[in-house]
């Protein structure tokens, strides 16, 4: 991509400023409500279907899906990338979880609120991350460092996407911003570097299932270190929900 149009600008105001201003100003309204995860976890997806989807039909004007990086890679190389990026997601998390305690760190209730406690909860959140490991790297990888780039310089355009990528996931609270916009940062090198935006797409997915379903615990900081207290509104709010406290 080389030049923008006004339907660029237009999707790039609303990707870098509408999106992460609203994300920010709708978790003062979050902070006191009950969240229950199911009817999250479809407007989400329904959210980030109408968004990578919208990115896809823009910036395909400029040459087909591969100016998004839509690229086939030989399988191996594309196994090798994803696996490559999915390990190297996994190492991120863990860094952040293990540096945490050493500065003071915790994790945002809402974010406990989320995550997925019974099976069809997992079995929807599965879902999600397979959807945001598509919308969202369409967005703020595919689309976002496409155009900027150019305009930008590569190094200059990732770290843009990752930090309003970060700012995104409000939700997770500062230390949740640092780590997301780490793991961006980390997708889009993987983007630029491979070539394809298919390994990142796939890391994503994949990041996602297993820190939400799978390793949530381990690489989450655990309620109540560093002396803070666990919050016992999430506690009580999941154990009236599926009848028992939250981390059974």
């Amino acid at each position: 991509m080389t030049s923008i149009g006004v339907l660029d600008v237009l999707t790039l105001v609303a990707l870098l400023v509408v999106l992460p201003v609203f994300s920010i100003v709708q978790i003062r309204y979050l902070r006191d409500v009950v969240i229950r995860p199911m009817p999250v976890y479809a407007s989400s997806a329904v959210t980030l279907v109408i968004l990578g989807g919208g990115c896809l039909a823009v910036g395909a004007r400029h040459g087909g899906p591969e100016a998004l990086g839509i690229v086939a890679l030989p399988e191996a190389t594309t196994a090798a990338w994803t696996a490559g990026l999915t390990v190297g997601g996994l190492a991120v998390l863990l860094a952040f979880r293990v540096v945490a305690p050493l500065v003071g760190a915790t994790e945002a209730p809402l974010l406990r609120m989320l995550l997925p406690r019974t099976a069809r909860e997992r079995a929807a959140f599965t879902g999600l991350s397979i959807t945001a490991g598509a919308g969202e790297e369409l967005a703020y990888r595919g689309y976002t460092i496409s155009m900027l780039a150019p305009l930008l310089g590569p190094f200059w355009a990732a770290a843009l996407s990752s930090a309003v990528f970060g700012v995104l996931h409000v939700y997770q609270g500062t230390w949740g911003i640092a780590r997301t916009a780490v793991l961006g940062g980390l997708l889009a090198w993987g983007f630029l570097a491979s070539g394809s935006l298919w390994p990142p797409m796939l890391a994503h997915a994949a990041l996602d299932v297993l820190a939400g379903t799978v390793l949530a615990d381990r690489l989450m900081v655990p309620a109540g270190a560093n002396g803070v207290p666990t919050d016992e509104r999430t506690d009580a709010w999941r154990s009236d929900l599926h009848g028992r406290p939250e981390g059974e």
